[in-house]
């Protein structure tokens, strides 16, 4: 079932003496997992409260968090050691560009600082946003690399991008990827680049206090392949680059966001209220702010 985005991505409901897990069906297939997980992790620890009453442990939600870690774990060295059927080796020999090579070390270490740039502007532009994790303690910058860490990471991006959900538009989804395609990207890419396009005039919106849009997001219509974190990673990755980097998404944003902005002493846009207006790296010289 669909859980709307201010309430908990999983819950344990008791019905007639049957404890039954209820994940937000909108959400991707690994941080589906990994919430099932962590709410098994709850059922596991004995773990009491109500969430949907609001009754919510930040320490008890941390240590599930943990045991959710701890099993996806498990669960993935089970799943390595397991005898692959024929059609399993062909699929995993169609990812031998992702695995293996002279080059693979360098690919991952990339990919890793590509979604820890994009946690980073996730976590920068939404600070007052409740992100489940392994710990209580504010959130800090730690260096990327590892399969642990990686793990961490997507799943809290994931978090993250679940937070931004109600401002993100299909509107912006399909202008992006018209232009995409005008500019004949490869599948992949425009896809990349339509995300990208969409969270960043999400954050925007958010950070301007708008109202969510009223219309499904266009993110909660996507599957992003298997149980996998490292095909994620790098399926996030390029979404960060374009975020970031590619002057179709600079050009997106500024097409959708509003201006209900401050100017500095040269006259120029520099703020949505408090928040600055362009957060993701480009010139400001470079974009140009107008309503549509």
């Amino acid at each position: 079932m669909r859980l709307d985005a201010h309430l908990p991505p999983g819950v344990i409901l008791a019905r007639n003496g049957v404890d039954y897990i209820l994940v937000d069906a909108a959400m991707p297939a690994l941080p589906k997992r990994q919430t099932a997980l962590h709410e098994l992790g709850h059922y596991l620890l004995d773990h009491d409260g109500d969430v949907v009453k609001g009754h919510v442990d930040p320490n008890v939600e941390a240590e599930a968090e943990l045991a959710a870690d701890l099993l996806y774990q498990q669960l993935d060295r089970a799943a390595a050691s397991t005898p692959r059927s024929s059609n399993a080796a062909r699929r995993l020999i169609s990812r031998l560009r992702l695995t293996c090579g002279p080059s693979a070390w360098w690919t991952d270490r990339s990919t890793d600082w590509h979604v820890h740039r994009l946690w980073m502007t996730l976590r920068t532009g939404m600070p007052d946003a409740v992100i489940i994790s392994t710990s209580t303690a504010a959130p800090v910058a730690v260096e990327a690399g590892g399969s642990r860490q990686r793990h961490r990471t997507v799943i809290e991006v994931h978090e993250a991008l679940r937070v931004l959900r109600p401002w993100c538009s299909p509107q912006v989804y399909a202008s992006a990827t018209r232009r995409a395609q005008r500019n004949r990207l490869d599948d992949d890419a425009v896809k990349a680049v339509a995300e990208a396009a969409t969270v960043a005039v999400a954050l925007r919106r958010r950070q301007a206090s708008l109202p969510p849009e009223a219309d499904e997001s266009p993110l909660l219509s996507q599957r992003h392949g298997p149980h996998d974190v490292r095909v994620e990673a790098h399926r996030l990755a390029r979404v960060a680059r374009a975020l970031h980097e590619s002057p179709l998404v600079a050009a997106e944003t500024a097409r959708w966001v509003p201006v209900v902005a401050a100017t500095d002493e040269t006259g120029g846009v520099s703020a949505v209220g408090d928040t600055p207006l362009f957060p993701l790296g480009a010139s400001r010289r470079d974009r140009s702010a107008r309503a549509v």
